[in-house]
């Protein structure tokens, strides 16, 4: 056996670790390979705890880049995020897991419940108030993490301790990535190619009302994703401290 570099050690593992784990999208049903979670890619995912409220934005966009990361897809909705993200997580660290209660739990029944349970709300829409019609859609993790980049900016620049302004900013942004197109009379504006300063100028403009439907929209997808992942009346909450080995 005769020693090696470190930059020739690092890319034999690199290569010769081809363990993966099978992924099934809910989106799609499409069943992907996704490679084993690293050390490192935990490491960038517990850092997040550090950085108070830029850090819990910072997370999204980690865990996104982690997925596309593993998953060589950029096609993967938000909604498929926990359909990857327990089985990688099972499979790095196993079933056990303690929130931040302090209450163990055993993820083991989401698994299963993972094999057969679909999305049942709605993943588009059209909604319509005073003639204004605002098409809605579930983005894919790659359209969140570009917005989510932006509101990480927003939220550095206005600094951690104005939060009025940085809480408003996050309520806005979540409804800007959700946004399609909007039509009015035979006018039609396609949300997806236009810069984030002008999407926020339109949806700023936009009457009370039509923000209500929208969350509305938002809500009953994150209410299936609530209890999807329930375990014993408690819901896991993916964030860093789901990835922590403590």
């Amino acid at each position: 056996m005769s020693e090696t570099s470190i930059k020739d050690f690092l890319a034999k593992i690199s290569s010769g670790v081809k363990d993966t784990v099978d992924v099934t999208l809910q989106s799609s049903g499409k069943t992907i390979k996704c490679n084993i979670l690293s050390l490192k890619q935990q490491k960038d995912i517990i850092s997040c705890v550090a950085d108070g409220l830029v850090g819990i934005v910072s997370f999204t966009r980690i865990i996104n880049n982690i997925i596309e990361e593993v998953s060589s897809c950029n096609d993967i909705l938000i909604t498929d995020k926990p359909y990857v993200i327990i089985p990688l997580r099972f499979n790095a660290l196993g079933t056990s897991y303690k929130n931040e209660d302090g209450i163990s739990l055993d993820i083991s029944p989401i698994l299963e419940t993972l094999k057969t349970k679909k999305l049942l709300a709605k993943t588009s829409d059209s909604i319509t108030f005073n003639n204004i019609t605002v098409n809605v859609r579930v983005p894919t993790i790659k359209e969140e993490s570009d917005i989510t980049k932006k509101l990480e900016d927003e939220i550095k620049r206005n600094g951690e301790k104005n939060n009025t302004k940085n809480l408003g900013s996050i309520y806005i942004y979540e409804i800007l990535k959700y946004i399609k197109s909007l039509e009015f009379d035979d006018s039609v504006l396609n949300f997806e190619k236009l810069p984030i300063k002008d999407k926020l100028e339109v949806i700023e403009s936009l009457p009370l009302a039509h923000n209500k439907l929208i969350i509305q929209f938002i809500e009953a997808i994150r209410a299936e994703e609530r209890d999807l992942l329930t375990v014993n009346d408690t819901v896991i909450e993916i964030n860093p401290g789901f990835f922590n080995t403590d």
